[in-house]
């Protein structure tokens, strides 16, 4: 039953090709049409023959840095010079390829010699591989002969699947070559683990060449010893992009020089980041409850979203109160700062006393949780924050962070806070605790990998793909 339907979906692959060309050439985007080709000749690993596509590069040095290729190369991302059995990292896009900064340098540390190709399922994911590996392109058409292939061609030495991006043909053939699949800071929601488990005939073959699959969470964990095939090959070693987290000092002059410029030295500021329309009512609230007991208390308001800068700041005069807008200067006697500028959020995190983190009282699911703890800093958050369930359930362990769901409990934990500045230092402290503790995925998804991949022979010769 699984290779019936391994069979249906490569019959189906095809037909989904053409309707995706289809949808270019009837819709007013056909002007893309230029890129979908050049992407397509690439992903049927097609020589190109064209002007460059993206940038070219020669190669990388040990710690990933890029050295540019002169103009008249011919080297382009759909046709590059690899050593024979290259590790193999594939990637859905930008996003996880940034989660990689750290792990590609690392990588390489650890198999000398090895070369590491990375491979995308997008043109702006490939592009930002090749700030990592001169061996980025875009991975093969999801078609068994071409996949089977590619694979052929290449004859990886391990495939290191990021996060949740499993492709039928590529988990198949590479099981088949006997290709030692890793799949690494590997996450699964509720509703893909059902999906697979109603393809349970088909899924176990795809996972059956999987060695090891690299869990973010226990949650994570749990849902993937869960699937046919992955019995005992399961291990938890935390989310790579915990491991990149660092403060940034863009805008901390700005910031402490308008703190001089609005009278705000020394008094007690919270900073509400990252803020949808829904939570900005209720963080007012809290804040003008809140300094019934600490007068001085002043609010930074940040929403997420630019854009509805103007949709905020009819908010505030609702109240009728004195509030400065940032790209207005300072305004004497207000005590509350509407923040319409990108890049500035932990700069205010860090000048603050405590930090509420936004799209957690809607049905957003929660932004950046620690980037506070960055700072040490308390960290408020509302009851919904499933797209950082990890970083919020570290903080409340810690006693570093605190669910409010409503104003008045907004407005109780401020108070409480700001009255005892003993219980402030600490649950800073904390907070920078649950946010070390869960660093360190990257080393462990290494060394995991390390005692997995043989070792590489470095007197091989080039080959060309």
């Amino acid at each position: 039953m699984g290779y019936l339907l391994l069979i249906i979906y490569n019959l189906l692959t095809p037909l989904i090709a053409l309707g995706y060309l289809g949808f270019f050439i009837f819709s007013p985007r056909r002007s893309l049409l230029k890129y979908f080709f050049a992407e397509l000749r690439e992903r049927l690993f097609v020589p190109s023959t064209g002007a460059a596509t993206g940038p070219a590069f020669s190669h990388a040095t040990s710690a990933g840095e890029l050295i540019p290729n002169s103009p008249s190369s011919s080297l382009q991302p759909s046709a590059f010079s690899l050593r024979p059995s290259p590790i193999w990292v594939h990637a859905a896009s930008v996003g996880e390829v940034r989660a990689l900064v750290k792990f590609i340098p690392g990588l390489r540390a650890s198999f000398p010699g090895c070369e590491i190709m990375i491979t995308t399922s997008s043109r702006s994911g490939r592009d930002e591989a090749l700030k990592l590996s001169a061996n980025a392109r875009l991975a093969p058409l999801d078609f068994y002969p071409l996949t089977r292939a590619f694979i052929g061609k290449i004859a990886p030495r391990a495939l290191i699947i990021i996060e949740t991006e499993i492709w039928p043909n590529m988990l198949f053939c590479a099981g088949r070559a006997g290709v030692p699949v890793f799949m690494i800071n590997a996450r699964i929601s509720r509703k893909t683990l059902v999906l697979y488990q109603s393809l349970a005939p088909l899924t176990r073959i795809l996972f059956s060449g999987v060695k090891r699959v690299l869990a973010q969470s226990r949650l994570d964990a749990e849902r993937f010893m869960l699937l046919p095939g992955l019995d005992g090959k399961v291990i938890e070693t935390g989310n790579l992009k915990h491991d990149l987290m660092g403060a940034s000092v863009s805008g901390v002059a700005e910031v402490s020089a308008f703190i001089q410029a609005s009278g705000w030295d020394g008094q007690p500021i919270i900073t509400a980041g990252s803020t949808h329309p829904e939570e900005e009512p209720i963080l007012i609230n809290a804040w003008l409850e809140a300094k019934k007991s600490a007068p001085g208390l002043k609010l930074v308001l940040v929403p997420r979203h630019t854009e509805r800068i103007a949709e905020t700041e009819a908010v505030l005069r609702g109240y009728s109160l004195p509030f400065a807008r940032w790209s207005a200067g300072a305004v004497p006697g207000a005590d509350c700062l509407l923040v319409d500028a990108m890049g500035l959020l932990q700069a205010f995190y860090a000048v603050s006393s405590i930090c509420f983190v936004g799209g957690t009282l809607d049905n957003t699911g929660g932004h950046n949780l620690l980037e506070p703890a960055l700072f040490s800093k308390p960290v408020l958050f509302g009851p919904n924050f499933k797209n950082a369930k990890l970083a919020g359930v570290a903080l409340l362990k810690e006693k570093g962070g605190f669910l409010v769901g409503t104003a008045p409990e907004i407005a109780a934990k401020l108070s409480a806070l700001l009255a005892d500045p003993l219980y402030l230092k600490v649950s800073g402290e904390n907070a920078a605790k649950a946010l070390l503790s869960l660093k360190g995925a990257t080393e462990k998804n290494l060394a995991r990998l390390k005692a997995s991949i043989p070792p590489w022979d470095t007197q091989s010769n080039l080959s060309v793909v």
